[in-house]
């Protein structure tokens, strides 16, 4: 019987991305050098040449030039060649472009990475590399290791060890760093010499010369499928709470907001829904982060370790937005891209009405942007009417749904954060907002014993139970307490429009929020988009994070310019 896999070493060049000496073989050819005279000057003399000692880390990159182009000379007089001036050591390195969208970064073994540790191998990256200290440069190599590092348990690289490839060190280092036996592991290299001192611990190996051929090999020995024929960007694996910084911030004299941030750029507000906190978008800020943006991802009030007042009229929509400028100055920001999930939307709809000097853009998710009637406040609309909104009303009475929902928690998370194809197919109940009041509870129909939703793993639901146990559902149920106090916060400004660059994401099987919804929007919103998430349900940020990140990340980007990363 086989052995089973713990974890899988990639090299970074030659595997995640493109091979480097692809770039340096064409700059030789172009300066009429041939390329056999650049590999023999890359490995004669080592392991004490200039390069070995580049990969090593005992020179940096501008040390380095100097050091190579005396001993690419000294070989050209060695064997009787002219060698011509523009062949330079940094004439060679300026052709490896490091820019994210030039990179030749692989795709398809960033998503076999992200598959990889979700089903529980460790992952490494062991790459020979250097410190670019170029004034010019300096930047670019670190952006796309920041970039590349996240889809990794752990990164060796050679210049910061002190110790390269094909030295076994390095693979003994990699092992022990995930505390792993060597024969329990596979490596991915390009370079036969790097394979063959791998394979002499034990570890299985996989040229890579041909990218899917070698992925089909890894599916074979680790039993994970690893290919599949998504057109997305692969989004790095999840932030996690113990992964992440946390602050947070006094917006006013009985209000303190935990949030949680990654990144630099553009800032980006994430607000989230009901019942959720900050968590709902740990898909979306390492993509956000790795896209080039600071990322911000709120506790609102009333959630998670933020404050929860008691009183109904803390939750307004008013003091909602509030809460959110008020951050925004105390951290000096003074414009930002406000997104929203759920009620999360209804803020952020609202921050842009009413604060558009305060939003770069705004972006809603399930929950468009609803006008409201000036003859009628919503709490009387919604008696007449009441729909798949039943259980608005059944919120409306203090301590009613509280008590209800608090009863066990964790069964709440469980029956309220359900996938589209868990509520069509399961058997132990589905959520319905029908009849809600009539049947006497929202959580009425369901089984005790409830399955988790299969974009939940244990330690999410762990997660999610632990923060609604610190307050319970009192305060995020308040917000819905508001409808008529809102209504007259906006009675006032009620035909003004939302006019900075927008985007309404629908999701198709959203049982309450339904797309034909937002029909209409751009009357109200005139510089609106729109994203359409397809065989999905309300918890769209968790259901398909990456088909609703690549489209976001694609708007945010044409409203924010190209970041760096």
């Amino acid at each position: 019987m086989s052995r089973r896999i713990k974890a899988v070493f990639f090299d970074i060049g030659g595997v995640v991305i493109e091979p480097p000496q692809n770039s340096f073989k064409k700059f030789v050819n172009s300066v009429g050098v041939s390329s056999k005279f650049l590999m023999e000057l890359f490995v004669q003399g080592s392991p004490t040449n200039a390069f070995c000692k580049l990969e090593k880390g005992e020179l940096t990159l501008s040390e380095f030039f100097s050091e190579f182009d005396s001993e690419a000379r000294k070989k050209a007089l060695d064997e009787n060649l002219d060698l011509p001036k523009r062949f330079t050591a940094e004439g060679l390195f300026a052709t490896l472009d490091f820019k994210h969208e030039n990179s030749g970064v692989r795709y398809n073994m960033l998503t076999a990475l992200t598959k990889l540790r979700k089903n529980g191998i460790n992952t490494c990256a062991i790459t020979n590399n250097w410190v670019d200290d170029r004034p010019d440069k300096k930047g670019e190599t670190a952006m796309i290791m920041t970039y590349l590092r996240v889809f990794f348990d752990h990164v060796v690289e050679s210049a910061r060890l002190g110790v390269r490839k094909p030295d076994k060190i390095i693979f003994d280092y990699a092992c022990s760093k995930l505390n792993v036996d060597p024969k329990d592991t596979v490596f991915l290299d390009d370079l036969g010499v790097n394979l063959k001192a791998a394979k002499t611990l034990g570890i299985q190996c996989i040229k890579v010369t041909d990218p899917i051929e070698s992925l089909k090999e890894l599916e074979r020995v680790t039993g994970v499928k690893l290919i599949d024929n998504s057109t997305f960007t692969p989004s790095p694996p999840p932030s996690l709470p113990s992964n992440i910084v946390h602050s947070y911030v006094k917006v006013s004299s009985n209000i303190r907001l935990h949030f949680v941030e990654a990144g630099v750029g553009p800032v980006v507000i994430l607000l989230h829904g009901f019942p959720d906190t900050w968590y709902g978008y740990r898909h979306q800020i390492p993509a956000l982060a790795c896209a080039g943006f600071r990322v911000l991802a709120i506790d609102q009030r009333g959630y998670g370790e933020s404050s929860s007042p008691s009183e109904i009229s803390e939750y307004s929509q008013e003091k909602l937005c509030a809460d959110i400028i008020s951050l925004m100055d105390t951290l000096i920001i003074p414009e930002a891209v406000v997104v929203g999930h759920d009620w999360g939307a209804s803020v952020a709809w609202n921050i842009a009405l009413m604060y558009p000097d305060r939003v770069k853009a705004v972006c809603g998710i399930c929950n468009p942007f609803f006008p409201i009637n000036p003859e009628r406040d919503p709490l009387v609309s919604l008696q007449k009417k009441p729909g798949v909104f039943d259980y608005m009303l059944y919120f409306q009475t203090p301590g009613v749904a509280e008590t209800e929902l608090n009863e066990s928690i964790e069964k709440s998370i469980l029956c309220i954060l359900r996938g589209y194809k868990e509520s069509k197919q399961a058997s132990d109940g589905s959520l319905s907002s029908h009849n809600v009041r009539e049947r006497g509870g929202i959580l009425k129909g369901f089984s005790g014993s409830m399955q988790k939703s299969s974009f939940l793993t244990d330690k999410d639901v762990e997660y999610y139970s632990d923060q609604f146990k610190r307050n319970g559902f009192e305060g995020p149920l308040n917000w819905y307490r508001n409808l008529v106090e809102n209504w007259k916060w906006r009675l006032p400004v009620m035909n003004r429009k939302i006019v900075v660059p927008a985007l309404m994401v629908t999701a198709e099987n959203d049982p309450v929020l339904r797309p034909e919804f937002s029909y209409g929007m751009e009357k109200r919103v005139p510089n609106l988009q729109r994203l359409h998430i397809e065989d999905c349900g309300h918890w769209v940020l968790q259901e398909k994070p990456e088909e609703f990140n690549d489209g976001f990340i694609k708007w945010l980007k044409s409203v924010c310019g190209k970041s760096n990363l």
